[in-house]
């Protein structure tokens, strides 16, 4: 690829969330090629965010280090055996794929469920089968914290520490929150705090295989079938889905609400990150300050970057 169009198409970026309204909330965007950063921007907000549902492609990387590890023994293991809670033949495979066949909206919507004091795995694993598992993908935050859940009771640490030792620490990333539910359990479907180079250090372990500097972090064949399509997917980002990731002929796509997105490109070699400030507070009620006609700075990525990133 030219270097100059390269460029170029980063400075059209800049110049589309600096001037158009819709990408007023437009926390950060990055670009890493090679391993090298290209282009880096913060623009407003903390540095250190909440990544909302990027988080479940975080959790899935846990999942693949605690696979290697042993701790994970079957993909195939029953949840509820887990848990002790009335799950039926769902299984860790299920939560990975979003198949588990049961009713995510109503009372078990998530915002419904986080507004309770407690009790949150609970409501979720009490959710109507809508169809057996494995049948189809149907967009399941639920189904991301059952799976913390589940993580955190295989593990012989909290699920934070884990995180902190296992993950975080060999990929460098120093710097993180992670906001727990009523019942202590990190919330796994969303709500962990991260900055743009973390979240590029999480693109550059897809591109790895699931290696870090020291070795093999995430098991391989874990990773191999995390970043294989297992369903055609569907909404919010329409894409097929492999486990708690989007993956398309581009490559995998870790995606969250108002706008964090982290894209990695095998043919490229490239790594782009994109953040939003919706200013969210949790309230009671909770409640957002995004611009009104917002979008997401990926879809400035999808204009601008990807042609010239795999030009040929």
């Amino acid at each position: 690829m030219s270097t100059g169009a390269l460029l170029a198409a980063c400075e059209r970026v800049d110049q589309a969330v600096r001037a158009d309204p819709r990408f007023s909330h437009v926390s950060h965007v990055r670009l890493d090629l090679g391993g090298e950063v290209v282009f880096d921007q913060h623009y407003r907000g903390p540095v250190v965010a909440d990544v909302f549902s990027v988080t479940k492609s975080v959790l899935a990387a846990l999942v693949g280090v605690a696979v290697r590890e042993g701790r994970v023994p079957d993909l195939d293991l029953p949840i509820g055996r887990v848990l002790d809670l009335p799950l039926g033949t769902q299984t860790i495979r299920h939560l990975l794929t979003m198949t588990r066949g049961c009713e995510a909206e109503g009372p078990y919507e998530i915002d419904e469920v986080a507004a309770l004091p407690g009790g949150w795995l609970e409501r979720i694993a009490a959710a109507p089968a809508l169809e057996p598992p494995g049948t189809r993908f149907r967009y399941d935050n639920g189904a991301a914290h059952l799976l913390a859940g589940v993580l955190d009771r295989l593990l012989d640490e909290p699920l934070a520490e884990y995180a902190d030792r296992a993950l975080f620490a060999p990929l460098g990333i120093r710097c993180w929150q992670w906001r727990r539910d009523p019942d202590g359990l990190p919330i796994g479907y969303g709500h962990l705090h991260l900055d743009a180079a973390a979240l590029a250090a999480l693109g550059r372990l897809w591109l790895c295989g699931g290696r870090g500097a020291g070795g093999p972090l995430l098991d391989p064949d874990f990773t191999r079938e995390m970043l294989t399509p297992h369903t055609p997917g569907g909404p919010p980002e329409n894409r097929p889905y492999g486990y708690l990731v989007w993956v398309d002929e581009t490559g995998p796509l870790a995606g969250g609400w108002a706008g964090q997105h982290v894209h990695a490109l095998p043919a490229a070699d490239a790594v782009v990150v994109t953040t939003g400030d919706p200013e969210f507070d949790f309230g009671p009620p909770a409640s957002d300050r995004l611009p009104a006609g917002w979008r997401p700075a990926h879809d400035l990525v999808l204009e601008h970057l990807l042609p010239v990133l795999l030009d040929g």
